[in-house]
């Protein structure tokens, strides 16, 4: 995925993009989320990866102060989700074209990528509540509203999903749900600071070339007087509006350290002004930033103070930042490729929310098949986590639910035939499935054709109960688990892993899968008790496992408690003052 900030030609028109982003993130009305537990970091940094790509164009510490700032200020929102994230990408493309009907025929727009998060609930669901977003930049804004009027999007027109969410309309062909408005660019209020900003910058060159000269040549008083005018002027709509923009990022959550490439042409502006308006002035209008909380480091003190520091140097500095600072576009317009599988496959983090997707990739063949691929795998998990929902909560009076996502975190499967590199206490089996379906599963498990392990569903519910296999959510990747488990562990132990992912299954999952409005699946239980099994222990003998059979069971129920976005006992309940909504702060 590019987060393109320049437009580019394309063959597809906005509305296009937008309803292939939204069929691959959205299946009706329903608020959709992606749960990322408190160990899961890991998750959030690779999907940003793949938003924020690295370009020849661009410096490679500067995308990864990006990333970082961006990864920083969505994994924060945690606060409100009792430290697990729930979140949301959404995209806003923008276009020249400032007539709303032909902006969405457009074919010529740039793509933005922008983190939604969970905040306030009125009851099950967030709609109609505030939600947080944060922008490429990392920019946070406190609710849809705030985003729309003051982000930092080029001048145009921006499509983005209604209310910052993909719905879609009831009729057959499930048109997606856009809002057109011009940026904050685009805006009146902009323009006339844009042309403040060039009056100023022009008003300063004119200025400083009179008092420049004078340190060398004589020039007449009256001359040096209106220079000193403009110079004034200027300096004090240059050191305000730097200020002002310094304020704004702490609005936003970004940075304003003088490490920061962007705060310090802000800081270098201030400074500037600062010298020729005086340190109290300075003081005066840097109130609003420290009033905010802020901690203006020692070198940014130095800086706007202007201590031994003269405005001509200073000024120059700040030009030269500016200049050096100009924010290059990332682009990527590579066709997809049989060669671009594993790329394709690691990027598919973004829309799947799974850490396997090589199944997916492997179906690829250009963009048709790589949109069919996505729609059918992203749409198949929600519709059945909203099934599941609905069973749920039948003749509760809950009303509509979010729905939840939580992370497939069950690896390709050549990662789970190596788990004794993770444990060399693991002795490998025969790396046959086919002693598998001899012993434990007979009837159930058979080899088929390229030694691909095959189920018999029907006789696996017959020996195993009904639920247990209505929550196998992937038929390979349950299959891949029952590989790893006949090459590392005997027969009885493997009989034990199904055995207890059984009781699990049956005793648990409906109050988890009705408090986190989610669908957890049979092998991700049958996963998770493997992997503790795994990092855990150094013996694997079935006798050693059933004793601590309490434990793991323990373990994997405090795992998926961990996930609850709300925990009453330990945080502070608030009501929103925007949406009338309640909201609950838990300590990170």
């Amino acid at each position: 995925m590019s987060t393109q900030s320049e437009e580019k030609q394309m063959t597809r028109s906005a509305y296009d993009v937008q309803r292939d982003f939204g069929l691959s993130s959205g299946l009706r009305s329903e608020i959709i989320w992606d749960s990322l537990a408190p160990d899961q970091a890991e998750v959030l940094k690779q999907k940003i990866e793949n938003l924020i790509l690295e370009n020849e164009a661009r410096n490679g510490r500067t995308v990864a102060k990006q990333r970082e700032q961006l990864f920083r200020n969505v994994w924060l929102q945690r606060k409100y989700t009792n430290r697990t994230l729930l979140s949301a990408i959404i995209y806003v493309l923008v276009t020249p074209e400032m007539d709303a009907e032909l902006a969405v025929q457009s074919t010529s727009f740039s793509c933005h990528p922008v983190f939604r998060t969970r905040k306030c609930m009125k009851g099950e669901n967030s709609e109609d509540c505030c939600m947080i977003f944060i922008d490429e930049h990392g920019r946070v804004y406190a609710n849809w509203e705030k985003y729309v009027f003051g982000n930092t999007l080029p001048k145009g027109m921006m499509i983005a999903p209604s209310r910052g969410i993909y719905t879609f309309t009831n009729d057959e062909d499930a048109g997606v749900q856009l809002m057109v408005h011009p940026t904050p660019a685009t805006g009146v209020r902009q323009r006339v600071l844009n042309v403040g900003d060039k009056l100023a910058t022009v008003g300063s060159l004119v200025a400083s070339v009179p008092v420049a000269a004078a340190l060398a040549v004589p020039v007449g008083g009256p001359i040096i007087v209106a220079a000193t005018a403009v110079g004034i002027a200027t300096a004090a709509y240059s050191t305000l509006r730097s200020a002002n923009r310094l304020y704004d990022r702490v609005c936003h959550g970004q940075s304003t350290s003088i490490k920061d490439s962007e705060a310090r042409g802000q800081w270098l502006g201030v400074a500037g002004g600062v010298v020729g308006l005086g340190a109290t002035g300075a003081t005066r209008l840097l109130s609003r930033v420290t009033a905010a909380g802020i901690e203006v480091n020692c070198a940014a003190q130095f800086a706007v103070k202007g201590i031994n520091v003269s405005s001509v140097v200073i000024s120059g500095t700040g030009v030269a930042n500016g200049v050096y600072d100009l924010y290059l576009k990332v682009g990527d317009d590579q066709a997809l490729s049989k060669l671009d599988i594993l790329q394709i496959a690691s990027s598919l983090v973004i829309f799947t929310h799974s850490l396997n997707n090589l199944r997916i990739a492997s179906k690829v063949s250009n963009r048709s098949t790589l949109m069919r691929a996505l729609r059918n795998q992203t749409r198949r998990v929600v519709r059945q986590i909203s099934q599941e929902s609905i069973k749920l909560h039948s003749g509760s009076s809950a009303g509509k639910f979010d729905i939840v996502r939580t992370f497939n975190d069950i690896p390709f499967r050549e990662a789970l035939l190596s788990l004794h590199k993770i444990n060399s206490h693991l002795a490998q089996g025969a790396s046959m499935v086919g002693a598998l379906g001899a012993t434990v599963l007979p009837n159930i498990v058979s080899l088929g054709s390229g030694g691909q392990l095959r189920l018999n569903v029907e006789m696996l519910a017959t020996q195993f109960g009904s639920k247990f296999v209505e929550h196998i959510c992937s038929l390979g990747n349950f299959t891949d688990v029952l590989d790893a488990l006949a090459r590392y562990f005997s027969d009885k132990a493997v009989q034990l892993f199904i055995d207890m992912t059984r009781t699990f299954v049956e005793q648990n999952i409906d109050s988890i899968d009705r408090n986190l409005h989610t669908f957890v699946s049979t092998e991700t239980v049958l996963y998770r008790i493997l992997m503790h099994c795994v990092h855990t222990y150094d013996d694997f003998a079935v006798e050693f496992l059933e004793r601590q059979r309490k434990d793991i069971m323990e373990v994997v129920s405090k795992y998926f408690k961990s996930l609850q976005p709300l925990d009453v006992g330990n945080c502070s309940k608030y009501m929103c003052a925007v949406c009338k909504g309640t909201y609950y702060i838990s300590p990170l």
